[in-house]
């Protein structure tokens, strides 16, 4: 068997074992496993095809699995935005990665406009939230407006699907990732297990669209 297939193995194995941890607030459990999803994710679908080509794609998985570790340790203001930068950087090589391979002005622009709907809702929940550091909620969510508007600028007609698979990832990123802020914002209570899922799935996403394409 390829380690590639022993990773995939135990990828899905980790991600059902950290997300019932989640679900029945196993917190031991959920830190645990958390730092091993992405690298295990990734090294799963990247190896058998694995090149300097998709080193952006490798650097993305690694600044994720540096944010998911941080995250571990919520409650710690610095090392939390520590992870939130993490993931930040690894967005940027993920925009790089897709967008090196296709980049259109036309799509660039719907992009734009239709990630501004979200982005505005955001903006405004968080205001009405009255959440102390409204500055750092507006470069937070500004750096989820880039990620979107990156791949979906990168929109291909030659690969529709996987492209549409890719802005799937981001929207998932971007759900996750806004319920993250939500909750330190006071303004919802959304449960770790549904910003797991939805982060596994983006991932899952989106590695798979940058193979595919």
């Amino acid at each position: 068997m390829h380690m590639g297939d022993i990773a995939l193995l135990l990828f899905i194995s980790v991600s059902l074992i950290h997300l019932y941890a989640r679900w029945a607030d196993k917190i031991s459990a959920a830190a645990a496993t958390k730092p091993f999803l992405m690298p295990l994710l990734y090294y799963a679908v990247l190896s058998p095809v694995f090149s300097e080509y998709f080193m952006p794609v490798a650097m993305a998985a690694l600044f994720y699995t540096a944010g998911d570790v941080c995250l571990i340790f919520k409650k710690h203001r610095r090392i939390f935005l520590a992870g939130i930068l993490s993931f930040m950087i690894g967005h940027i090589f993920y925009i790089f990665f897709f967008v090196r391979n296709s980049f259109s002005w036309l799509f660039f622009s719907v992009s734009a406009a239709v990630f501004a709907v979200p982005f505005g809702i955001y903006i405004l929940k968080i205001r009405k939230s009255g959440a102390d550091d409204f500055c750092g909620y507006v470069i937070y969510g500004s750096m989820i407006y880039a990620f979107g508007l990156g791949i979906g600028s990168s929109f291909s007609l030659q690969s529709p699907v996987f492209s549409l698979i890719a802005i799937a990832g981001v929207v998932l990123f971007g759900y996750s990732d806004s319920r993250i802020a939500y909750n330190r914002a006071r303004h919802a209570d959304t449960s770790d297990f549904e910003i797991m899922w939805t982060y596994i799935a983006a991932n899952i996403a989106l590695v798979s669209a940058a193979v595919m394409m």
